[in-house]
């Protein structure tokens, strides 16, 4: 009885405690991005870039922004229940491509080497992998 206590009681009290977190917090996601959350991101996160043109990913969990004073890239992605971003300069892209509906990006990036964007079509989406491909030179 002692060794089922001893043993069982920890187990049984972590799966309540689990439980009782799941209920107050909600399984929730990364709001959906549109193009002027994607803006409001990148302006919060990165004060010196400033967003020109935008592309949301076609499942809304990801973005990309072209920075009107460089070449640099500005990346936003749902991660959890946060919108983190990412700013992509000349050698930060190892590959670009479109790859089965998705485009496909590989950086130097050690926290979130690899992102994979739904495809919104080979047309709109083509002119961000080149884009992205430029940086990588």
């Amino acid at each position: 009885m002692d060794m089922v206590l001893q043993f069982g009681l920890p187990i049984v009290a972590t799966a309540i405690l689990i439980g009782a977190i799941y209920l107050v917090a909600g399984k929730r996601g990364a709001p959906a991005l549109d193009e002027a959350l994607a803006r409001r991101r990148l302006l919060e996160d990165w004060q010196d870039f400033e967003p020109d043109e935008v592309w949301i990913a076609a499942d809304r969990r990801a973005a990309l922004a072209t920075d009107k004073g460089s070449a640099r890239l500005g990346l936003i992605f749902a991660f959890g229940d946060k919108l983190p971003s990412r700013i992509l300069g000349p050698g930060d892209v190892v590959r670009a491509g479109l790859e089965g509906g998705r485009l496909m990006v590989e950086t130097r990036d050690f926290t979130r080497p690899r992102f994979a964007m739904t495809s919104t079509g080979e047309v709109t989406v083509r002119p961000w992998a080149e884009r992205l491909t430029k940086l990588a030179a």
